[in-house]
């Protein structure tokens, strides 16, 4: 008897003991939180809220949006705005990730995100409130668990990310799913879908379970909101985002699609089988048809088993879309959050307490463990193998069929859209430039009598370099250079930007951006932008003038040898090309029905080189001036930006293939003399 008692009696005090512990737990976890994400967060903007914010307020003030995702474009509007902080771009976020932070954007930046971090804080409250009343666990375990997320959540503050509101209409959509308010749990997804693709997803597994009506209440829902993103955004800039920006997210290459800190089987693959030169110069065999071929299958592996299970869950399909995103950074998996309070609440239910231990820790070492390369991914696959152990037991026969043609189907569509993506990538890395360093981003080339110069993305903002990578002009340090014409430099700040004369800095033209010289040197075309819209200026010793109306968009120029302009501007919903004289009108030279962008006249003034958008992609051509004669010189799915002639026969221009979106290196190509 007395053998007995004593583990009843231990078993009491340890019952007795434990919710202290947990409180003792949240408190310090809490703490942890407090510390390191939100007080520094409410001190600094940081790198992402920024981006949200500047496309909030360029929204809010009646600004075009087609421009959002040109880094520098952006970067120069921040510059204006006077923002803190070194970087901006908006590269792979939806128009619709900007909308929460409109009514924010009355407030100055800093302000703005400290609302945030409030309304973060209500957001996971609320997830944590909805997330106790379809779970048996309780808010103190509940909490324990969001908290254990640590660099999530972190991160989250920190930057002021979109993820916990993410989490919360997941969590809100669950909870409406299992309360049979369909339709409710369908807007919520259409909402969080709209701010991060990957929960639209969860519409197959409204397919896959049969359950017909929400699933067509998902995809109403969904339209309404394209619907009204066309009137809220603007029909260009929602068709960029789907034609131009959503592909190259889903492929992985939205920011560096090499980063060995992606929990990203998009990552991993570009890493093992993709070479480039800058970002990726060793890869373990550079073989782009391994990836297209191995990559499917990879998605495959997570999704097949997950289908075999009939008795399909919310919170391993989370778990699964958070391991098939292409580009998840540790903020991501805040929305774990909301797969493991699931897991462990129905392992507890099961009284299998050693498997919920370990899904525990795991989920503890993905939100904390950043060690080694890709180590959040190969974490998370672990916690999916944990989750199909906990699953199977209850599984049903296979419905074969219907998985080798989901097997079939998926496969052979990834390897041929893969290869087709691959196919031109090696002759657009035999053309990269060497020797110019490694920026983030390297375009607006220059040509000089002793090489060239461009503009590069650097860690402390954009920089002119030279071919050998220098600093052209290291005054000034707190301003973007983001723009040359040698000996004219734009630097744009809170003041605006200027035009500045290298090397000594004599400030010439103010509220100028994009300057070219006349070839007689007596004249400087520039940009004057209002409301983000570009106008074209010419400046003389004596005046300057403005040189087009209203309804032109301007946004690149340029000077022919014979003293003559040709300009891009936004006209009627497409970017054309167009001639002048100075004293003249603007002519239409390219089509009216194609959009065409960024000429550059060569130094005989025969042939003009452009960018010209094809199949939703930006490729390089030349047209001769007289003879009308359009030749192509890229094809590749990735984009070629800003020709510039570097000789009479060398077209040098920046590309982002096998790079991030719009994140270009240097690149040139020789035509023939003819």
């Amino acid at each position: 008897m007395e053998g007995t008692r004593a583990p009843s009696s231990i078993r009491r005090s340890v019952m007795v003991a434990l919710p202290c512990l947990e409180i003792g737990a949240c408190a310090m976890l809490a703490a942890l939180l407090l510390w390191k994400g939100v007080l520094p967060g409410w001190r600094v903007l940081n790198t992402d809220f920024p981006n949200y914010y500047l496309v909030a307020r360029l929204l809010r003030e009646g600004y075009s949006l087609d421009r959002i995702y040109d880094w520098i474009w952006l970067q120069r509007i921040k510059d204006h705005w006077g923002l803190d902080q070194t970087l901006v771009g908006f590269a792979g976020l939806s128009p619709f990730s900007a909308l929460p932070v409109v009514p924010l954007s009355i407030f100055p930046a800093i302000v703005a995100k400290r609302l945030w971090i409030f309304a973060n804080l209500l957001f996971l409250g609320a997830s944590i409130e909805l997330l106790g009343r379809v779970t048996s666990l309780g808010r103190r375990r509940i909490w324990l668990l969001a908290l254990l997320a640590v660099f999530p959540l972190r991160t989250s503050f920190l930057y002021g990310q979109m993820h916990l509101l993410v989490l919360l209409l997941v969590v809100a959509a669950y909870y409406f799913h299992r309360q049979g308010k369909q339709i409710a749990c369908c807007v919520c997804i259409a909402l969080a879908g709209a701010l991060k693709i990957y929960p639209l997803l969860l519409g197959f597994y409204f397919l896959w379970k049969k359950q017909w009506r929400p699933a067509f209440a998902l995809l109403c829902a969904t339209l309404v909101l394209v619907g009204a993103g066309y009137v809220w955004f603007g029909a260009d800039v929602m068709h960029i985002y789907a034609a131009q920006v959503l592909p190259r997210s889903l492929q992985g290459e939205v920011l560096d699609p090499y980063s060995v800190h992606a929990a990203s089987g998009a990552a991993l693959f570009h890493r093992l089988f993709i070479a480039e030169p800058a970002l990726n110069p060793a890869p373990w065999l550079n073989a782009p048809w391994l990836y297209a071929l191995f990559y499917p299958l990879f998605q495959l592996a997570i999704l097949v088993p997950l289908l075999a299970i009939c008795d399909l869950e919310w919170a391993a399909f989370v778990l699964a879309l958070l391991i098939l995103s292409p580009v998840p950074s540790s903020y991501h998996f805040v929305v774990l959050i909301f797969s493991i309070v699931l897991l462990v609440d129905r392992l507890v239910l099961r009284r299998r307490y050693g498997l919920a231990a370990l899904a525990i820790a795991l989920y503890c070492l993905i939100s904390t463990v950043e060690f080694f390369p890709f180590a959040r991914l190969w974490i998370a696959l672990l916690l999916w193998a944990v989750f199909l152990v906990c699953l199977w037991p209850d599984r049903k026969p296979l419905k074969a069929v219907s998985l080798c043609t989901i097997v079939l189907v998926i496969w052979s569509a990834g390897a041929l859209g893969y290869l087709g993506h691959f196919a031109h990538l090696q002759q657009e890395m035999t053309r990269r430039i060497p020797g110019s360093g490694q920026p983030y981003f390297g375009g607006g080339l220059h040509p000089t009598s002793s090489g060239y110069m461009f503009t590069a993305m650097l860690p402390q903002g954009y920089r002119v370099l030279d071919q050998a990578g220098r600093q052209v002009w290291k005054r000034d340090s707190r301003a973007d250079q983001l723009s040359v014409a040698a000996p004219l430099l734009e630097l744009a700040d809170a003041t605006g930007s200027r035009l500045v004369v290298i090397p000594s800095g004599k400030g010439l033209i103010r509220d100028a951006e994009s300057p070219v010289i006349s070839p007689d040197g007596q004249s400087i075309a520039f940009i004057r932008e209002t409301k983000g819209r570009g106008a074209l200026w010419i400046a003389s010793p004596k005046s300057s003038v403005r040189m087009t109306a209203g309804a032109y968009d301007v946004r690149s120029v340029t000077f022919a040898p014979s003293g003559w302009l040709m300009f891009a501007a936004r006209l009627n919903g497409r970017i054309s090309l167009f001639r002048m004289i100075p004293e003249g009108q603007p002519i239409l030279f390219s089509s009216a029905d194609e959009d065409v962008d960024s000429p550059a006249i060569s130094p005989d003034g025969r042939l003009i080189a452009f960018t010209k958008l094809q199949h939703n992609r930006w490729q390089l051509g030349y047209v001769g001036l007289l003879s009308g004669e359009e030749t192509m010189l890229t094809g590749a799915d990735c984009n070629a930006y800003s020709p510039a002639w570097l000789s009479p026969t060398t077209i040098g221009y920046a590309t982002d293939c096998g790079r991030g979106l719009g994140l270009t290196a240097l690149a040139s190509i020789t035509i023939g003399p003819d």
